[in-house]
């Protein structure tokens, strides 16, 4: 996800994190990087193709959609009034933000509800 952040920038980058749910905790086995149709620095609109792609992908292979990520090339990891505005997934999947503000690269995960956002939980677990 900062690999795609710091290359699409000054723009805003966007994606879909995919895998399997198992006492209550989200297991990312897949990422998967869309195209940004708006192309600008302040928003981002994930562009058909890449979406349908992307979820091809996720049915052929058993995984759910269990993220979302977007980054912030030039403002702090928190949700925007337009990331609430335009969050047509609700509170079903976690919403990660990265900022570009710092080095490195803050994330943040966020659950996304109509008109407010509330901090999730996450962490890397790097074991095999």
């Amino acid at each position: 996800m900062v690999r795609q952040a710091k290359t699409e920038r000054p723009n805003e980058c966007c994606g879909l994190l995919a895998g399997r749910i198992g006492n209550a905790v989200a297991h990312v086995e897949a990422r998967y990087p869309l195209v940004n149709e708006l192309a600008t620095p302040t928003s981002y609109r994930s562009e058909p193709r890449s979406i349908l792609a992307a979820y091809r992908d996720i049915d052929r292979r058993g995984l759910e959609v269990v993220a979302v990520y977007h980054s912030h090339p030039t403002t702090p990891p928190r949700p925007s009034r337009t990331d609430l505005e335009n969050n047509y997934l609700g509170e079903t999947v976690m919403h990660f933000i990265l900022s570009l503000t710092t080095d490195p690269p803050t994330v943040a995960a966020w659950w996304l509800g109509a008109n407010e956002a509330r901090t999730a939980e996450w962490a890397i677990d790097e074991s095999p």
